[in-house]
């Protein structure tokens, strides 16, 4: 999740919202010129090297591929929300704004609302990623495009779980390595929620801790932050443009997020492959769900509750 009106570039500034043809070596960079930056290529480059560390037989196709980062994409960037362009640029980006901080909207990037404490937004997170993928599994043969547009959204919830922007993973966990420790926050907190269940300070979107356990927002115009980029720190890896140096400099929980992404493609390959229907397609997408949740999204068992 992130808005900044600052960073873009394009060749035509006068180009403001022109939609970009989506390459797998130059990913689209965004609707309007505030979004093309190389800092909001993530999500499609981490689906992009997800499907390409698959078998061959269980990859996506190149469309299939493209449908599903285009779903990723428009998890952050709504489609139906470009009428306000209409208005201009301040209209739509007051009305993205307005969307981004909605509580509803919160489990689609893995956050917390701004009452609910770790357990509960990722419980939220987990079952936004299972419907879903019980919609794609139902949709794949009468409505294919619709489909690789849920298994879409449903990347982007497991690719934003291990940001640093959106929640702090325990890398060094001594029974769990990389579980969830906490969920931080995105839009403000209530009035007496402003603590996680053990009494730490909620941790925000961007945001750190000083050596006292305060929180402190690093965030720029928009939330945008560094801790949302899927880039290594290194001069060399400012703008890297090809998929080969793209890959070279991801990060270690842009790797993780890439893995991630790569066993839940494998897994959408399984249950849209299954010649079961109904409730009995809803099991077999269960089934795989609940082993990837554990892999990949469980908080950890000292987390707060």
């Amino acid at each position: 999740m992130a808005l900044a009106v600052t960073t873009g570039t394009c060749v035509n500034p006068t180009d403001i919202c022109t939609p970009q043809e989506a390459d797998l070596g130059f990913f689209s960079k965004g609707d309007c010129v505030m979004t093309r930056s190389s800092f909001f290529q993530g999500h499609e480059w981490l689906t992009s090297f997800a499907n390409d560390a698959l078998p061959p037989d269980d990859r996506f196709t190149r469309e299939e591929v493209h449908a599903i980062a285009e779903g990723n994409r428009r998890v952050d960037w709504p489609k139906e929300l470009l009428v306000h362009l209409n208005a201009g640029v301040y209209s739509y980006v007051r009305a993205l704004t307005e969307y981004t901080d909605r509580n509803e909207v919160q489990r689609m990037h893995f956050l917390l609302t701004d009452t609910n404490q770790s357990a509960e937004a990722a419980r939220d997170a987990n079952e936004t990623v299972r419907a879903l993928t019980r919609a794609a599994a139902r949709d794949w043969i009468p409505a294919r495009a619709r489909a690789l547009s849920e298994l879409g959204k449903a990347s982007h919830v497991i690719q934003d779980s291990f940001s640093d922007a959106h929640t702090f993973r325990d890398r060094d966990h001594a029974s769990r390595p990389w579980c969830i420790q906490r969920v931080k926050a995105f839009r403000p907190r209530k009035a007496g929620y402003e603590r996680y269940t053990d009494g730490a300070e909620v941790l925000f979107h961007g945001g750190s801790t000083d050596a006292h356990g305060n929180s402190l927002s690093e965030d720029s115009i928009g939330h945008t932050t560094t801790k949302d980029s899927i880039y290594r720190p290194g001069r060399d890896c400012n703008d890297p443009t090809t998929p080969g140096a793209v890959e070279a400099c991801l990060n270690d929980f842009a790797k993780r997020a890439r893995d991630a992404t790569r066993d839940y493609l494998s897994l959408a390959r399984r249950v849209v492959r299954t010649p079961a229907s109904g409730a009995d397609l809803d099991a077999v997408v269960d089934q795989e769900i609940d082993a990837f949740i554990t892999e990949h999204l469980s908080l950890c068992p000292d987390a707060p509750q």
